[in-house]
């Protein structure tokens, strides 16, 4: 397969695995058993906080949230071209592995995954009052301002922390070279000894 090279070396490696699987396996097979030892029924408490829970990330906006979030990814990701020195040619092949990639995210991590695991999360640390107080304070002035500002904030830290992270990626960047350079020293002096043996 022939490799894209972008100016610097830029190579992203992308390892889908489950190493969850035997845990997931094991923790259904537990709930099972423990279905037919106790009446496994939500309790009317766990019920109400869980609705409560859903009617405070409907307040924080949280899915439209999660929306503008990945749309900001993606401008970021795409505005990335001019520091990595993609070419003109290869811009075509840039855009189409950067907007699958933040497709697969899309995919994987929205809101249709996460909606009821930060639920759990939620009604798991917070009590109902804890939840109550959310609640209207997202319903008050404040809070509305609040989310309507956020995405803004979102976008305005992202640029922040892309800007700061610079110095860092030129010394990982750097650093990375360095220990590439040695590694191959080291492999062809080990190989160099190996045939001599």
């Amino acid at each position: 397969m022939k490799q894209l090279t972008l100016g610097l070396p830029f190579t992203t490696f992308i390892k889908l695995q489950n190493p969850l699987k035997p845990l997931r396996y094991f923790l259904s097979l537990l709930l099972i058993a423990s279905a037919l030892l106790v009446n496994f029924t939500v309790s009317a408490d766990e019920d109400s906080r869980r609705y409560d829970v859903e009617q405070l990330l409907i307040e924080m906006k949280t899915e439209s949230m999660i929306d503008t979030m990945y749309d900001q990814v993606t401008q970021m990701m795409l505005g990335m071209k001019q520091q990595l020195k993609v070419k003109e040619s290869e811009q075509e092949m840039f855009e189409t592995f950067m907007l699958k990639s933040t497709e697969i995210m899309r995919q994987e991590l929205g809101w249709a995954q996460l909606k009821q695991p930060m639920i759990d999360l939620y009604a798991k640390h917070y009590s109902e009052k804890e939840l109550a107080d959310m609640i209207a304070f997202y319903r008050s002035e404040s809070g509305r301002s609040m989310v309507e500002k956020m995405p803004l904030v979102m976008q305005e830290s992202m640029i922040m922390t892309q800007a700061l992270a610079q110095p860092m990626m030129i010394k990982m960047q750097s650093l990375s070279v360095e220990f590439n350079q040695e590694l191959q020293a080291y492999r062809e002096a080990n190989t160099s000894e190996e045939v001599a043996d």
